[in-house]
């Protein structure tokens, strides 16, 4: 097991994970749609070619549609992703993190809060019930639950960015991670820049 380096706990705002998924995005996907455009672009043109050549060319009209449509769905795709990942983030329960840098790994725990309030009033309880269960709300929460996921230097693929407003770690290019500043001292804020330019990562 390797040492223990720093440990922090933080929480993420929807504006917080927005922005950083635009950044995973801009980094690992944008690069990918200039490509696909450019040759959704060349198809459009083959196709205006063969129409202009012959105006009853079905299938240089057949292209251009394709060809426009690709592209269309190439650059709005990502933008409805992110629209369905935030609207599905903010319905669920409060989650608060906390991260333990290791010589060798990082170990995210995800906390999240369980509210049972909602459940116990679309149950159908009466007033004496629910009035019976505010007065041993503390005796009913449950307890929250705990996600933990390991991240390796080495063998995981991890690449990291910052900016102005958080650390953020790409992991496999299909995962993102991110520290927002708020959350952390100026020390803290150090201690990962350390870390993470000494791992090759910054």
């Amino acid at each position: 097991m390797g040492e223990l380096l720093l440990k922090i706990k933080y929480s993420m705002t929807l504006d917080e994970i927005g922005e950083g998924f635009s950044l995973f995005q801009k980094k690992y996907q944008f690069k990918r749609n200039i490509i696909y455009t450019v040759v959704y672009l060349i198809a459009l043109v083959l196709g205006v070619d063969f129409v202009i050549r012959d105006n009853a060319n079905f299938y240089g009209y057949l292209l251009i549609g394709i060809a426009a449509g690709m592209t269309f769905l190439t650059w709005y795709k990502p933008v409805m992703i992110k629209r369905k990942l935030l609207a599905t983030l903010s319905s669920l329960s409060e989650e608060t993190y906390i991260s333990e840098i290791y010589s060798d790994r990082i170990v995210i725990t995800t906390v999240i809060q369980q509210d049972e309030s909602a459940d116990s009033e679309e149950a159908g309880e009466d007033k004496s019930a629910v009035s019976e269960q505010a007065g041993n709300s503390e005796e009913k929460q449950s307890e929250p639950t705990e996600d933990v996921t390991e991240l390796f230097f080495g063998s995981d693929y991890i690449d990291a960015l910052e900016n102005d407003k958080m650390f953020l770690l790409f992991v496999n290019r299909r995962l993102i991670y991110l520290y927002p500043k708020r959350c952390l001292t100026d020390e803290e804020q150090e201690r990962i820049r350390g870390i993470l330019t000494e791992k090759a990562l910054l």
